[in-house]
């Protein structure tokens, strides 16, 4: 019997992480819409694909997320 590593346990549940993650920013930025939250989220975590370790993309999502809202209004709205 062998114990989990951490991103075999991070690749476990990825979607329930990213659910997680969108209710923070929901709560943290609730005069941004969900569907333009998901769509950041849904983008940054696409960089990701390829990567071979999973543990920390979560993490990594997050931040780059908030910094795309930390920025001007205009550089976050829908095209």
């Amino acid at each position: 019997m062998s114990n989990p590593t951490l991103d075999t346990m991070a690749s476990e549940q990825p979607d329930t992480h990213f659910d997680q993650l969108e209710d923070r920013l929901c709560h943290d930025y609730s005069g941004v819409a969900r569907d333009r939250l998901h769509t950041l989220v849904r983008q940054e975590r696409a960089r990701f694909a390829g990567a071979r370790v999973r543990a920390f993309v979560p993490i990594l999502v997050e931040r780059a997320v908030r910094t795309t809202l930390a920025a001007p209004p205009a550089k976050h709205r829908l095209a």
